[in-house]
Order: C-alpha cells, then structure tokens, then sequence
C-alpha cells in the first residue's frame, strides 16, 4: 500500500449482540489481529453506524480493531429506541464490551460525535485509555449545537439551510430542534420520515468541502436514525448538567496521548472547538488540515489518521 493510505477491506473474524440492558442488545464486530493491540472504532451521529471502510484506516496486523452500532441504529436492538440512550448509557456500553472481550487498556478512534464519545468515556475511565485518535471535534455544548441546526452553518449553505427550515412552521423556527423533535416523534410516520430525510439532507450536504452529495426524496433506515438520535441527543442538551462539560473536565484526560486531525473549513464541526480542546490538553498533537472539511474520508484527512495510527504503532512497539 501506498504510505499512510487505506489498508486493503478485511471482514470481521467474530461478530455478535452484547446484550447492555434490559431494553438495549449491541452489534460488536471484532477485525483484524485477535492478539494485536486493541483499539476501539467509535462512529458519528449520534445515529450513525459502523460502514465496512471503517475497518481500513487500521493496519489488521498491528491492531486488533473493535467496531460496535451505538444504541438504537445500525444492527442494535431495539432500532431508534429513545428509552436509556444517552452518552452515559453509551460509555457503560464500552465498559461492558471492554470488559466483555477481556481488554485491560485500549486506544480509541472517534469522530464527530464519536470524539464527544470518545473524550467523555476518556473523563470517566481514564485509566482504561492508552490514547485517543480524535477527527472533526464536536464538544456538544449548545452552541455547538446551534450553529449546526439554528444560524452558523447556514451561512454557509443558506440554500441547503432554507430547505430544512421551511420544513418547519414560521412560528416554531425559532427553535428547529424542538419543533424537529415533534415531528421526528410523531406516531404518523410518515411524517416522522419525511422530517428526517429533510434532516439528513441538511447534514449530509455539509460535511465535504466540496460538496458531491445530491439530496433524494429516498429514505433508509440510516436517514431515520442519523435524524431522530441527533434531534433526541440535542433536544435533550446531551444529557449533562454542564453545558462545558468536556472542556471542564480536560484535567482528568489531559496527560493522555491525544491525536486531533481537524479540517480548516469544516462547517459541520467548528475548528475553534479543536483547537480549544487542544489548549486544554498537555500531551496533544493537533493537525488542522487545509484544504478540508468534516469528512475523514477525504484524501488529506484520511492520511493524518492513518499516519497517526502508524506513529502509535511505533510507540507500542
């Protein structure tokens, strides 16, 4: 392979449902070395899934590579269940897959909403943390969450922005979160799944700094869940008491090797969030990538991951 591009598609060697809780069964997939060193996959949203190219930013000799569907979306049961899903019934969730395949210590490779997850299990259970490989940092306070799905982005793309809000009434747009929440939770599900393919749209038309998504009126299951996770996660103000929660409590993680690749011009996630993140932390490389936006799979992105990945490698070794 060429250096610091993907590694060749491999297949999961062991697969199965890690049952968390009396409602909520997980999808672990396990790829790569058995005996190699374990490092743990942590996907985006909330509501998005593990995707097969995820597997080859590792190389499959070094790591033994962990992926799982967070609660309510991908191969996990029950599908968009609401009832027990927060970021802290998720990293429970960790713990018990953790504890599950007899690992002491792990990496963890998140973005987006994954290095929220990431970075608020590294707080809780720091010593279970050898490093953090971090992409397209979100920190999950509110105005994170606004300039997403109220004013910042919409800048941007205020032709993409006017298509979501004028899903909604004029009198509710003054707040598109909780006026999407009454119509992602609506028993008419009709309703539901045009509210979250107008959602997904929206998002999924941000995330390239050049952007090839065209929108369809098609919806999936991945629409639905991207969409009424998100809405449920954000509605509820992630579920923290503290809106600063994961800048407030760096201390706790700021000795951990950090690795934090972040696209200039990504408007899905704010740079400035990245950037402060890493001011806050005492063992961190951070990488702005010009020329990019939230993406990981984009060809500059892609290649500071696995580059970090690599450099981890010799650290280990």
């Amino acid at each position: 392979m060429n250096k610091f591009d993907f590694y060749p598609e491999i297949n999961p060697y062991n697969s199965f449902m890690l049952k968390v809780s009396d409602i909520h069964s997980i999808y672990v997939e396990e790829c790569g070395n058995p005996n190699g060193e374990p490092i743990v996959f942590l996907h985006g949203g909330p509501g998005g899934r593990i995707m097969p190219k995820a597997r080859r930013f590792f190389d499959p000799d070094f790591y033994r590579i962990i992926l799982f569907d967070q609660r309510g979306t991908g191969n996990s049961e029950p599908f968009i269940s609401l009832e027990e899903n927060n970021i802290f019934f998720l990293i429970e969730d960790m713990e018990k897959i953790r504890k599950h395949l007899n690992i002491d210590k792990w990496h963890i490779f998140g973005g987006s909403f994954g290095s929220t997850l990431a970075l608020v299990y590294s707080i809780n259970f720091p010593e279970r943390v050898k490093s953090m490989v971090l992409r397209g940092i979100f920190l999950g306070r509110q105005e994170d969450i606004d300039w997403l799905y109220q004013n910042g982005a919409s800048y941007f793309y205020p032709e993409k922005f006017e298509i979501f809000k004028n899903h909604i009434e004029k009198d509710k747009q003054n707040n598109l979160i909780e006026a999407y929440y009454e119509k992602l939770t609506s028993s008419d599900k009709e309703t539901m799944k045009k509210a979250a393919k107008i959602w997904s749209n929206w998002e999924s038309g941000v995330v390239e700094l050049v952007s090839t998504f065209v929108p369809t009126n098609d919806i999936n299951s991945s629409d639905i869940s991207l969409a009424v996770l998100e809405c449920h996660y954000f509605k509820n103000k992630m579920s923290w008491s503290d809106d600063n929660y994961i800048i407030n409590n760096a201390k706790k993680i700021k000795k951990i090797p950090t690795y934090i690749v972040h696209g200039r011009y990504d408007v899905d996630c704010r740079v400035s969030g990245a950037y402060e993140l890493a001011e806050n932390l005492e063992n961190c490389k951070l990488e702005i990538i010009e020329a990019a936006g939230h993406t990981p799979y984009s060809d500059n992105m892609k290649s500071k991951l696995i580059e970090f990945l690599e450099e981890i490698k010799i650290g280990v070794k």
